[in-house]
């Protein structure tokens, strides 16, 4: 018998706005929360499965269900948790293998009465500026998109659309304000990237986030070389890729725990790509205050955040993640990821 209660459960996160990027819209996504209690201590996991990778909401479950009952009993560090999921030879499904090993951090933290981000000794809970996201629409809509974050101070733009420059004439006529711009691989051809790049180095963008297809890689190298702003690597960067040859194609390489699957690895390749002058970017995908967290003590280490998932749905099962005056990104100081479950998600 396991020295742990373990249990999951499905659950509809719901978007303040449809959420269009340049394949696919979506008002709703459907997560996978685990919870694994010993000695009354419980720690949280969160599966943002994404089409993109072939995951679904399903696969997190079923590779849950085939999780041996002792998995966790004989784990006695963080370090140990990718390997013993690579021994139980489950078909790898990573926003399920980060989640599980999440749930093992937020416990391991909590059962040492300490932030995750202080056992792993930082000395800060302050991240880096996120960005805000503004999901593909009409101009108009877009205009008013913008208007309703006010707050924020940097928005990230989706392009990839045919409407690229009227979207970002459009946005200039309601803000001033810093922009990244993510073309999710929209732009298909190299002459077509140098052309939406060569506008937006007159429009105050700071970077340019996955231009072309992921597959294209010796033109995104041809771009990267011509191009004046910074590329980064995000569908074309799923954790296990050579960073010597990313460092060819990009500038900066977009993290999201999602598809590395694991916090272990995704501190590492920060290390590794600092070696090689990579910068880092922390993103994510629709994602609770519980998931964004675990980013947020990621990107303490990290130049760049994208960690607004929490912030784009209407019904966060967990707070606790915190965005400051300056839109930094806040860690609790709470135990463990320092979030709280809200209106019992495993108790109703």
């Amino acid at each position: 018998m396991s020295l742990f209660k373990i249990s999951w459960k499905k659950v509809p996160l719901k978007l303040k706005n449809v959420f269009t990027i340049s394949r696919s819209s979506r008002s709703e996504v459907v997560n996978v929360f685990i919870m694994i209690e010993r000695n009354g201590i419980v720690g949280y996991g969160e599966a943002s499965p994404n089409n993109r990778y072939d995951e679904t909401p399903e696969k997190v479950i079923a590779y849950f269900e085939e999780l041996p009952a002792a998995f966790f009993d004989e784990i006695t560090s963080a370090d140990e948790i990718p390997n013993a999921l690579e021994r139980i030879k489950l078909n790898p499904v990573e926003s399920a293998r980060v989640a599980i090993e999440m749930a093992w951090l937020d416990w391991w933290a909590k059962s040492n009465n300490q932030p995750l981000w202080k056992l792993w000794g930082e000395t800060t809970s302050v991240g880096p500026v996120t960005s805000y996201t503004i999901g593909i629409d009409t101009p108009e809509v877009m205009q008013k998109k913008v208007l309703e974050a006010e707050r924020y101070p940097l928005y990230k733009i989706k392009l990839g659309t045919k409407s690229d420059r009227q979207i970002i004439a459009a946005i200039r006529e309601v803000t001033d304000k810093p922009l990244r711009v993510d073309a999710n691989e929209g732009w298909k051809t190299l002459e077509q990237a140098k052309r939406e790049i060569e506008f937006l180095t007159t429009q105050n963008v700071e970077l340019i986030e996955q231009p072309m297809p992921a597959l294209d890689f010796e033109n995104m190298k041809k771009l990267r070389k011509w191009s004046p702003l910074p590329c980064v690597a995000d569908e074309s960067f799923k954790g296990t890729e050579d960073l010597n040859a990313i460092a060819e194609a990009f500038d900066i390489i977009n993290i999201k725990l999602m598809k590395m699957g694991s916090l272990v690895k995704a501190r590492k390749v920060i290390e590794k790509a600092h070696q090689l002058g990579l910068k880092v970017m922390i993103g994510c995908m629709i994602e609770s205050s519980l998931a964004n967290a675990a980013g947020a003590v990621i990107a303490l280490n990290a130049e760049y955040s994208d960690l607004d998932g929490h912030l784009l749905i209407e019904n966060d099962p967990f707070s606790g993640l915190r965005v400051n005056k300056k839109c930094r990104v806040v860690l609790s100081k709470r135990h463990g990821l320092g979030v709280q479950e809200i209106d019992g998600l495993f108790s109703g």
